[in-house]
């Protein structure tokens, strides 16, 4: 028998983030799958129905404090984005910084045993797009983990 041929213990999916926010109601659910693998689940709900999306499986590399997934729903009129995190256990505290300069604080859940991380959600307004996350974590302080935008146009001096 190899280890390939033990088959692995699932678990089933606990509810490791929760928010709400015009008339829309969102639920995260996260679990280890039969190969040991992070499977997270977002439900939207609301007066349309149920949206169910499957989350790519969080590969947090050496040194790195959290992975997010962005829904933006491009091109649905009246759906907020919403923002999922994912944080290592040593993260307590995580808010998402908008354009405004305006934040939007995200409830951690606690520490998940079996997956070994944190999790946090938060819709964002319509109006005031996501610039960054700040998170403060107890062994290396409060960092600000600003998201990438392409650079400016090139403007040819003569």
């Amino acid at each position: 028998m190899t280890i390939l041929d033990i088959p692995r213990r699932t678990a089933p999916a606990r509810l490791v983030a929760a928010a709400q926010c015009a008339g829309l109601h969102w639920a995260v659910r996260a679990s280890p799958n039969e190969t040991g693998l992070l499977t997270t689940v977002v439900t939207r709900t609301g007066s349309d129905g149920i949206v169910t999306f499957r989350v790519p499986t969080p590969a947090l590399r050496r040194g790195q404090l959290i992975s997010m997934w962005l829904d933006r729903n491009a091109g649905t009129p009246g759906i907020p984005a919403f923002l999922l995190l994912h944080a290592t256990p040593d993260v307590v505290y995580a808010s998402a910084v908008l354009a405004s300069g305006g934040r939007r604080y995200m409830r951690l859940s606690p520490a998940i045993e079996d997956v070994g991380l944190r999790f946090g959600a938060v819709p964002l307004p319509v109006e005031d797009p996501l610039t960054g996350v700040e998170i403060h974590s107890r062994l290396r302080g409060v960092r600000l983990i600003e998201l990438w935008r392409p650079p400016g146009r090139a403007v040819c001096v003569r």
